[in-house]
């Protein structure tokens, strides 16, 4: 047994400085070990101290993990984390979002008084000041945002985690080590806020680039605010419902909203303000971007129809994912972007807010599941585990064994093809990967996606009305 593989029994979270390349070396018989093994100590360190995981437990009489579908009834749907009433944000009531948000985490919060909050941006500043919790949210797009309560300490290796996929992706000490040797950093996007794409700015200024003279933001002084997110998110329901509007909206949110759309109004003209930054500061040097695809084929179309291209060195790295996002973009989108920044060393993942880890895509196309997340497949009509065979198709479930203040078990609404369990990968990486495409279930089902958990539905039903109970 290897010292590696040893650490990772222990320790799960070890696995976020750990040399990257190792994880894929591993057989299945180690991956199952670790898998067990590792489900059997988060389970017995976070029931005690997560109060809905235990009502979960005990609502289905589980005590012990003793083979890995077992834990497929502690799943909870991804909307676990924003199953908080609407009206705790309609009507400011963030004292009772904080107790809700309590039930989700070990992290004591106990001591915040949010009684005086009047705004969700205010609200997450506050759990910033006082708390060991850097809350990141989701975009919303029905206007509830997810809260998923990851701490200070798990941003930053989350960040160290992806330097070190950077470095040993490709084979080991394949790539710049950008921890030591810092490296200009270009992010088309806000410099602040809380969503997740924000949250470890901060952090890859200080690791990456060594400061703040070392990167450039598309936006570098404004804050991509959660309030004008939910706002947008809760205008566009009301909009589908046919509604007029959605009632009366304080004068701090319409503030906050015209300024943000300002910015929009202003994009082309600083979308041009960016290159030239990008060119006369870094233009020619290798250096480190990360951004959705979406939004680098906006910057490279722009970019191209200028006639400018090869901007940055051919050493630098691309960190990104997300597909195309349902943007309309030709069949060489790739092509074009990579044309235009001038490397083609990039690094796409699949990923999902609430785990840690990162799913990275390989030479033939398929995201490699790394060994910290336990990956399941369940049938999307029953919510039962498939069988863990090559090939299979159903909805993507996981519970990353990283996070250690939170359960990070949760069932997605993505279809996926799950294949290495009885063969490797073609690129000879071992463990289970995903085989694209990755569709939302919602979009296949025509905007509606009602997900079937594992085990008594009722027991979901009943942990989750606990959870707004400790709100009350």
């Amino acid at each position: 047994m290897s010292d590696y593989f040893e650490r990772l029994l222990a320790d799960p979270t070890s696995f976020h400085n750990a040399p990257y390349d190792l994880a894929f070396t591993l057989t299945i018989e180690q991956i199952e070990q670790l898998h067990l093994e590792g489900a059997r100590k988060r389970f017995g360190e976070l029931r005690p101290r997560l109060s809905v995981l235990d009502k979960l437990a005990r609502e289905q009489d589980i005590e012990t993990i003793d083979a890995i579908d077992d834990i497929a009834p502690l799943l909870f749907p991804h909307t676990v984390y924003k199953s908080y009433p609407i009206s705790y944000l309609e009507r400011a009531r963030f004292d009772k979002l904080t107790k809700w948000l309590a039930g989700l985490t070990t992290t004591d919060i106990s001591h915040v008084d949010a009684s005086g909050i009047e705004s969700i941006d205010d609200w997450l500043d506050l759990l910033d000041a006082e708390t060991d919790l850097t809350v990141a949210h989701t975009s919303g797009t029905t206007g509830k945002l997810s809260f998923v309560p990851r701490s200070k300490e798990q941003w930053r290796q989350t960040i160290v985690h992806s330097a070190t996929i950077i470095r040993h992706w490709w084979g080991r000490d394949s790539g710049p080590n950008i921890l030591e040797d810092k490296i200009p950093i270009i992010i088309p996007g806000y410099r602040y806020g809380a969503a997740a794409m924000q949250r470890g700015n901060g952090i890859q200024v200080d690791l990456y680039a060594g400061g703040e003279e070392n990167a450039l933001f598309m936006y570098p002084e404004a804050r991509f605010s959660a309030d004008v997110a939910s706002l947008a998110g809760r205008l566009r329901a009301a909009e589908s419902r046919g509604e007029a509007g959605i009632g009366d909206i304080p004068q701090i949110l319409l503030d906050r909203r015209e300024s943000l759309l300002d910015l929009e109004r202003r994009r082309p003209e600083d979308v041009r303000h960016f290159f030239a930054e990008a060119q006369r500061r870094f233009g020619g040097r290798d250096v480190y971007v990360t951004a959705m695809w979406a939004i680098l084929f906006d910057w490279a179309e722009e970019g191209l129809k200028r006639g400018i291209k090869n901007i940055f060195g051919p050493g630098s790295v691309l960190l990104t994912g997300g597909g195309k996002k349902g943007k309309d973009m030709p069949d060489d989108w790739r092509e074009q972007v990579l044309e235009f920044l001038g490397f083609s060393n990039f690094y796409e993942m699949y990923a999902t807010s609430e785990m840690m880890g990162l799913c990275m895509m390989c030479e033939h196309g398929n995201y490699h599941i790394p060994p910290v997340i336990i990956p399941f497949l369940l049938d999307p009509a029953t919510g039962t585990p498939l069988p863990r065979k090559d090939g299979a198709t159903g909805r993507f479930a996981g519970l990353d064994l990283m996070p250690n203040s939170y359960w990070a078990g949760l069932i997605t609404g993505d279809e996926i093809t799950l294949s290495g369990w009885e063969k490797p990968c073609a690129c000879e990486r071992t463990g289970p990967h995903v085989v694209p495409p990755v569709r939302r279930y919602s979009e296949k089902e025509g905007g509606d996606d009602r997900i079937v958990c594992a085990g008594a539905p009722e027991a979901h039903d009943r942990a989750l009305e606990f959870l707004a109970e400790l709100s009350m």
